[in-house]
């Protein structure tokens, strides 16, 4: 059987078990805000996170408490040298923005490991297709197939197919285990694959030809991805040089400028945050063009 995998919360203050055991009380809080969430069950279940909705909304909520209390413990220590007169407003403040930050950040933290799961399954699932064809004109069974698959270097396409290959030897039929897979999967080229298989399975084609044919669309769907990708690139390529040359060149200039007049604002401190929003925006840019690249795109 698959090994369990590991709950991971992001910022969570201590081990998933102890955070588990302590966010009982929270439940029925966690049991409303859920309903803020309706899908997050189903999220849950394709991120491969074994929880309910209500626990995980009340490890989120115990979570944002506790960064709540932090934060407002570290304003008060800073607000007691920096500014007393704001000791008793900022830090709650404070404190509530930082929970409130935690708290959605959880919220969606699944959309995030369905997302990146999704590229994985996509990233190799021509490879493993191709390979199930091969297979399969070459004599062996779609079990066989389907094993070697499972135990090959597919990244997360192996470790959804090796749920299929235990169900299977567990005793379920071919068609009930891939069709377990594609309910489960959030990919939709992997589901709509494994719903082509069924079919074939089911009407008694030739699974080879259905694979054939599946192969020749995602290699078609891939090609459009790319062309698409290659027009996203030229406009991003015109916001970079918006961001990377033409901003930081004119309001380096400007500022200069201004600094010529008496009593202006502009110091070193400016520069240094001027130089921040720079680099910041170029993090940024290159999160954008990491997130337009094609999930069927193999990555090096």
């Amino acid at each position: 059987m698959n090994p369990v995998k590991k709950i991971t919360i992001p910022f969570a203050p201590m081990p998933f078990s102890s955070l588990e055991k302590l966010s009982e009380p929270f439940t029925g809080l966690g049991a409303m805000f859920s309903g803020l969430f309706p899908m997050l069950d189903l999220e849950l279940e394709q991120a491969d996170m074994k929880l309910s909705s209500e626990r995980y909304m009340a490890i989120a909520i115990l979570t944002g408490i506790f960064h709540f209390v932090l934060w407002t413990l570290v304003g008060v220590f800073f607000m007691f040298y920096l500014a007393p007169d704001l000791m008793f407003t900022a830090p709650p403040t404070i404190g509530i923005m930082a929970a409130g930050l935690v708290f959605i950040q959880i919220a969606f933290y699944p959309k995030i490991q369905i997302k990146k799961k999704v590229r994985d399954v996509e990233r190799n699932l021509i490879f493993g297709l191709r390979t199930i064809t091969i297979q399969i004109r070459s004599g062996v069974s779609l079990f066989g197939a389907l094993q070697l698959v499972a135990y090959g270097a597919y990244g997360t396409l192996s470790a959804e197919l090796k749920r299929s290959v235990d169900e299977i030897n567990a005793g379920y039929p071919e068609e009930e285990a891939l069709q377990r897979a594609a309910i489960r999967t959030p990919s939709v080229f992997f589901r709509r694959s494994l719903w082509q298989i069924v079919n074939g399975l089911k009407a008694g084609a030739d699974i080879s030809l259905v694979l054939t044919e599946l192969v020749s669309t995602m290699t078609k769907e891939q090609v459009i991805q790319i062309k698409k990708y290659g027009a996203d690139l030229r406009m991003l390529s015109l916001i970079y040089m918006m961001l990377g040359v033409i901003i930081p060149a004119l309001g380096l200039t400007l500022m200069v400028i201004l600094s010529t007049f008496p009593e202006s604002p502009i110091d070193e401190n400016l520069l240094w945050g001027f130089l921040g929003a720079i680099m910041i925006s170029q993090f940024m840019y290159v999160g954008i063009i990491k997130s337009k690249r094609p999930s069927l795109m193999a990555e090096d």
